[in-house]
C-alpha cells in the first residue's frame, strides 16, 4: 500500500511540473502541439504551430471523418494549410473526403500512387469538385512550412511497385533544436532505403511517429538506431485483428530507453514542443523509463 501511495504521489509530482511547464514557463505563442487523434486501427495526426498554422495527416477509416473533423472544430481550427495523405489505404485516407469538404484546404500533398478503391476514388472525386489539386512530395523537399519550422520529405524515393505502405509519405519537422519524424505505415524495405539515401543528421528526431501501428514489418533496431528517438507515437485500435503492436517493436523501444505513447491505451494523445524541449501531460505507457 506505501508503494503505491508514493508511485501515485510521484506521478502526481509529474503531472504538476508538466502544467506549470506548459502554462508558467512557455508564452502559447511559443508551443508547436502535435495530437495523435484516437481513430482505432488507423492513423490521424494534427500540428498545429506557435502561428497557428496547421498540417492533418491522414484521417483514419471513412466513419472516423467526422470525429477528425469534431476534433478540429473543438480546437477552433477551420483551415488546413496542408493536408497529407501518407498513402491509399483506407485506415489512412478514408476519412480525408469528409475533411476536404468541410474545411478550406490551402495544399493537399499525396505519393503518386494511384488506387482502384471506391475510397481512393471518392477522394479523388471529391478534391477534383472543390477545384484542388494534389501535389506528390519530391525527395528532399524542404518547406519552409512557418517561422522556425520547416518540413522536410524524405520518402518515398523510388517506385515500390504495389506494396501501398512502402509508398508512405516520410517527412521530418523541425522545430528550433527538436524534430519530429512521420512514417506512416513505411516497413523495413523503405527504412533501409532512408538509411542508404540520408546521413543520420537527416533522419535522427526526437519523436519518432512509428511506422505501421507497431508492426513488426516496421521500426527495425538498424532503423531506431539510426534516427535516435526519445519519444514514440504509435497510432492503433484496442484488441485489433493484427495483434499491432508487435512485442518485438515495443521490446526494441523499451530496450532503447525510448518513452512510449500509444491510441489504444491512452486515447487521443497530445504532444507539445517549444523547441528546446518536449513534454506531454500525459504519462508514458512504459512509466518504467520515468525519471524517479
Amino acid at each position: 500500500m506505501k508503494i503505491n501511495i508514493k508511485l501515485t504521489a510521484i506521478l502526481v509530482i509529474i503531472l504538476s511540473l508538466a502544467l506549470f511547464v506548459f502554462t508558467g514557463c512557455n508564452r502559447a505563442s511559443d508551443v508547436l502541439s502535435i495530437h495523435m487523434i484516437d481513430v482505432g486501427q488507423g492513423e490521424s495526426i494534427l500540428i498545429i504551430t506557435p502561428n497557428n498554422k496547421t498540417i492533418l495527416v491522414d484521417a483514419g477509416e471513412t466513419p472516423q471523418g467526422k470525429k477528425v473533423k469534431s476534433y478540429l472544430l473543438k480546437h477552433r481550427i477551420n483551415k488546413i494549410n496542408l493536408l497529407i495523405g501518407t498513402h491509399p489505404h483506407t485506415d489512412h485516407i478514408g476519412g480525408l473526403s469528409e475533411i476536404v469538404n468541410n474545411f478550406e484546404i490551402e495544399k493537399i500533398m499525396m505519393p503518386q500512387k494511384p488506387h482502384t478503391s471506391a475510397t481512393f476514388e471518392k477522394l479523388l472525386t471529391t478534391i477534383e469538385s472543390k477545384g484542388l489539386t494534389i501535389s506528390p512530395p519530391q525527395p528532399n523537399d524542404i518547406i519552409e512550412f512557418d517561422k522556425d519550422i520547416k518540413l522536410h520529405f524524405l520518402g518515398p524515393i523510388k517506385d515500390y511497385g504495389e506494396n501501398l505502405n512502402l509508398w508512405s509519405i516520410v517527412f521530418r519537422l523541425d522545430y528550433k533544436n527538436k524534430s519530429f519524424l512521420f512514417t506512416g505505415d513505411m516497413e523495413r524495405e523503405a527504412e533501409m532505403d532512408l538509411m542508404d539515401t540520408y546521413n543520420k543528421n537527416n533522419l535522427s528526431a526526437n519523436v519518432l511517429k512509428v511506422g505501421h501501428h507497431g508492426s513488426n514489418a516496421s521500426t527495425t533496431q538498424q532503423f531506431l538506431d539510426y534516427v535516435g528517438p526519445e519519444v514514440a507515437l504509435i497510432s492503433l485500435g484496442s484488441n485489433n485483428p493484427y495483434n499491432h503492436p508487435h512485442k518485438e517493436v515495443i521490446t526494441r523501444l523499451e530496450e532503447s530507453d525510448v518513452l512510449i505513447y500509444r491510441t489504444d491505451l491512452q486515447q487521443t494523445v497530445v504532444i507539445f514542443s517549444d523547441g528546446e524541449s518536449i513534454w506531454s501531460h500525459q504519462i508514458p505507457v512504459n512509466k518504467k523509463n520515468i525519471p524517479k
